[in-house]
């Protein structure tokens, strides 16, 4: 079985896990988009980008050799988007992407995003070609334009009619998403997060805050940073020597200043390298997610990879990743007096904290929340479903 998987840099914590298990099973080519936003994103962290408009081998891009030790380089290529996204860069990647497939003829296309390069791909694809899209966030957290609600609808629908296979990492969405398709006929398949395991391969630096609870990743309205802030006032903590670090860059400047709000609070507002998150990961007490709203959340099973307890809210599939009283605790969302009994709670009782620990490193290095067994159901259930029906 070959697969042709078409991913996007922002997804890169994801995908390094899965792929590095998804070739023991399959024959496996990973083309990932890379555009001046996102070079620094996800895993990968490139201080240049190149000025080629194409697809380049990863064995040749700047900066992908630092990697080697955590993916198989001769699988993967550079989808180099020096330019921004427009209908003439979307077009000529689509042919230069058209080449790839012709040449490596996978068995199955599997995109990980919609866009104009994947509504292109749609056209220029033969129609009986086995092909199935990711979509991470059925409805978009943070509000859009106008103008970027309409492109991005638009994007989605064109792209749906030939990417009809849709696979989910979690079934809280289905029905919302089934109700958004609005007739148009495709089909949806589920699968689910493992650890990001890619964190692993930093080594752990010396400590320099001393005892701290962590949110970490980047700051947007809907991830409730403001009632975390105000929740760890009212708690505990100050009392307990203990402080919040905030870790992430405040995307739209309006959440965040640059500064500390007090002694106790650390503020540090820019992009967060690898190896200083995986420091301030496993360092910490507890991570936070204060989240407005969600979908599933990468930063848990970054948390998760590190054996890392959490505090996350009732949003989304989060109570299904962080289940209340196994990995750590759940408490509602917006409401700053609850969160603020969940911190005192874990912070209170160390001895609970590394019983989440313990049931975290349990479960997510063997059984069904592994990265083997999400990798062997894909191919069994997915993959080799779509195989099939081309045989029928």
């Amino acid at each position: 079985m070959k697969v042709l998987y078409f991913t996007n840099a922002p997804f890169s914590d994801l995908e390094i896990s899965f792929v590095s298990e998804l070739e023991k099973l399959v024959d496996v080519k990973v083309l990932m988009l890379m555009m001046p936003a996102t070079k620094k994103s996800g895993a990968i962290s490139l201080n240049h980008q190149a000025e080629e408009l194409g697809v380049i081998p990863a064995t040749q891009y700047p900066g992908m050799e630092k990697y080697a030790n955590m993916l198989t380089l001769d699988r993967w290529a550079i989808v180099n988007n020096p330019i921004g996204t427009n209908f003439k860069t979307s077009w000529l990647l689509a042919k230069k992407i058209v080449d790839v497939i012709k040449d490596y003829q996978p068995d199955i296309i599997h995109t990980t995003f919609y866009g104009l390069i994947q509504v292109f791909l749609g056209w220029k694809i033969k129609q009986s070609t086995k092909k199935i899209i990711t979509i991470h966030d059925v409805v978009p957290h943070d509000k859009l334009s106008t103008v970027r609600y309409l492109y991005d609808t638009v994007c989605r629908n064109l792209t749906l009619k030939r990417f009809n296979n849709i696979l989910l990492l979690s079934k809280v969405d289905a029905p919302l998403l089934e109700k958004s398709l609005n007739h148009t006929h495709c089909r949806i398949f589920f699968s689910k997060l493992g650890p990001y395991t890619y964190l692993r391969n930093y080594p752990v630096s010396n400590n320099p805050y001393g005892k701290y609870i962590l949110f970490f990743g980047s700051i947007r309205p809907y991830k409730g940073v403001n009632v975390l802030i105000e929740a760890f006032k009212k708690s505990k903590c100050n009392r307990q020597d203990i402080k919040l670090v905030i870790a992430g860059k405040d995307i739209d400047g309006n959440v965040l200043q640059n500064e500390s709000y007090a002694n106790d609070i650390i503020i540090l507002n820019r992009y967060i390298e690898n190896d200083e998150l995986a420091t301030l990961i496993s360092n910490c007490l507890i991570a936070v997610l204060p989240y407005k709203s969600a979908t599933q959340s990468g930063v848990t099973k970054s948390a998760i990879a590190l054996d890392k307890p959490m505090i996350c809210t009732h949003v989304g599939n989060l109570p299904n990743e962080v289940i209340d009283g196994r990995y750590g605790k759940v408490v509602n969302p917006d409401d700053a007096e609850a969160l603020c009994d969940g911190i005192n709670y874990m912070t209170d009782h160390p001895e609970k904290v590394e019983e989440f620990a313990q049931n975290i490193h349990r479960d997510f290095e063997t059984g069904s929340n592994s990265w083997k067994a999400i990798t062997e159901d894909m191919v069994a259930n997915v993959y080799t479903t779509l195989l099939n029906e081309r045989a029928l």
